[in-house]
């Protein structure tokens, strides 16, 4: 499962990564979003000749070659530590308008990424290191430094904007035992449950996939992956959250913290947020509320008084922007106005433009209620009033069988969707009037649960797609919302045979972006945090053995 092929080499709190991509091995720093083109990529890595076995463990990276090897750490802030034996390594800038090197006062080499806004300075303590580049009037083409030695070689590459940081001279052998030790410690606290080697790996995941607050990132925060999706969404960061709870309480509540701090006065939260900007062009699903009580029911000393202090009104005002903004008055629900506002960016729901009226968000508007309640327990009767508002609307979207979904600009047309998305009103539990669960249950056998897990379109739809993004494949959190739902209808059967099929998969395939739902097979993106965070948290349900369901 570690194939550095789609895992890449990262550590806590670091922005530094090496990873694959379009066949090449890179040195990146993820800074920057995933809208920008280069995706922090800095220099391209060559080791030695011919073909090269790159292996991959939490705490070192190495490539071997039928002449020898070279072994990879990071150490302190951005300081990748490098030794090798037997081949030279060398990193090639990918190439920018200014790019140049230079020799600082001291006489020591320094590289600059003008378009990445990074120096890199290399430093070695055994061999050499060499640097090259070709003049061209105001820059350099051709720019990089090979490590190399006769005996072998042993340094450092620091990455920094502006001033080189100081150094405790702390040696690779230290870093490694350093960054192998947090690791340990981190992985000590994980959820229990789940295949060893899987467990392993989506706590690796989780933890190389956090960076430090930097920037317009006021929190670290748990980056969806480090390969392509270098942001913190705005509801994935709900499922970060309760993937790392176990392992770090306060980076729970930061995933949080890192989103909210950038709320609009309206309510709106952004898009997502990186170290240089949040976005507003689309929002995410109010998952938050859901995601605070399952916080506050798996762990009981999460929610301080200070945690509350804060999430109190960041809640009330996100609640207020549904209802005030995303809906013409009072009488009517509020809708997604694109399909990225909704969490399922090309759902076939959208299939007919927006903005779109689902039953998943008047699902979660109702349980952000519920938090408020239990966070504002003298306002809670006001809550539980606005919540059942929300409820006698949720029920003009069910249609006799299912909770249809209606175009804002058609409101007497109902329709009915192959999409996952009308199983979500599950998570309302006892709200749910018990004709409609048992209907929604019974439907949900008919095609939507395949061998793997809960596809996000009905594999017999003929919007179905086997990697269609959401129009077929499974999704984590999909998956866990609907292992929630059917828990709150207490329906712990059905919920366990999704959670062993879903932790199966990830088994089998790793912790994707998404799945095929048919074959099981990984899609996209192969190093997904949430993806992480839901196994670990289905995994641990189960290992704890709910009434004998696992067996």
């Amino acid at each position: 499962m570690f194939d550095f092929a789609h895992i890449p080499f990262s550590r806590f709190g670091r922005f530094l990564t090496l990873s694959i991509m379009d066949g090449a091995v890179w040195l990146r720093l993820v800074q920057g979003g995933d809208l920008k083109p280069s995706l922090g990529r800095l220099c391209r890595i060559t080791v030695g000749e011919g073909e090269v076995v790159w292996t991959l463990a939490p705490d070192l990276l190495t490539a071997e070659t039928s002449a020898g090897r070279v072994e990879f750490t990071i150490g302190e802030g951005e300081r990748l530590h490098l030794r090798g034996q037997g081949v030279p390594v060398t990193f090639a800038l990918e190439g920018s308008r200014y790019d140049y090197a230079y020799r600082t006062p001291q006489g020591e080499h320094c590289l600059v990424a003008a378009y990445e806004n990074t120096r890199l300075l290399p430093r070695v303590t055994k061999g050499q290191v060499e640097v090259t580049g070709d003049w061209r009037r105001d820059h350099a083409d051709n720019v990089a430094m090979t490590f190399d030695g006769a005996d072998g070689f042993e340094g450092t590459i620091d990455l920094f904007p502006a001033v080189l940081p100081t150094s405790t001279g702390e040696t690779f052998d230290q870093a490694r035992a350093r960054s192998a030790a947090e690791f340990a410690d981190w992985l000590s606290r994980a959820p229990k449950g789940g295949q060893p080697e899987a467990r392993t790996l989506a706590a690796y995941i989780l933890w190389a996939n956090t960076v430090p607050a930097s920037g317009a990132l006021t929190r670290p925060a748990v980056f969806m992956s480090k390969n392509h999706m270098i942001n913190i969404w705005s509801w994935d960061n709900a499922f970060s959250a309760l993937g790392v709870a176990a392992m770090d309480p306060a980076l729970a509540f930061d995933q949080f913290a890192a989103i909210f701090d950038h709320q609009h006065p309206s309510g709106l939260l952004p898009d997502f947020v990186n170290d240089r900007e949040a976005s507003f062009a689309f929002t995410k699903p109010p998952v938050h509320g859901w995601a605070i009580l399952r916080l506050i029911e798996d762990h009981p000393g999460w929610l301080t008084e200070d945690r509350r202090a804060a999430l109190l009104p960041w809640l009330e005002r996100q609640l207020s922007y549904w209802l005030t903004h995303a809906r013409k008055d009072a009488s009517q629900l509020p809708a997604y106005f694109h399909g990225n506002d909704s969490g399922w960016d090309n759902a076939s729901f959208f299939a007919e433009g927006g903005p779109v009226v689902s039953p998943d968000l008047p699902s979660f508007l109702i349980l952000t209620c519920d938090c408020l309640a239990r966070l504002d327990p003298a306002r809670a009767a006001h809550w539980q009033d606005e919540a059942a508002k929300l409820m006698a609307l949720l029920l003009t979207l069910w249609t006799g069988e299912t909770f249809g979904t209606r175009l804002a600009s058609d409101p007497d047309r109902l329709r009915t969707d192959d999409s996952l998305i009308g199983f979500m009103p599950l998570l309302l539990g006892a709200r749910l009037p018990r004709e409609m669960e048992e209907r929604l249950t019974r439907r949900l056998s008919q095609g939507w649960i395949t061998a793997w897990g809960p596809a996000t379109e009905r594999p017999q739809s003929p919007l179905y797609e086997a990697d269609g993004y959401w129009r077929g494949p499974i999704w984590a959190p999909t998956t866990m919302l609907l292992w929630d739902g059917l828990r709150r209808q207490n329906r712990p059967n059905l919920a366990a045979d999704i959670a062993r099929r879903f932790c199966r998969l990830c088994e089998t395939s790793g912790m994707a972006e998404n799945f095929d739902a048919l074959t099981g097979q990984g899609l996209r993106d192969r190093a997904f945090a949430w993806t992480s965070a839901a196994y670990l948290v289905l995994a641990d349900w189960l290992a704890h053995d709910p009434e004998g369901l696992s067996r």
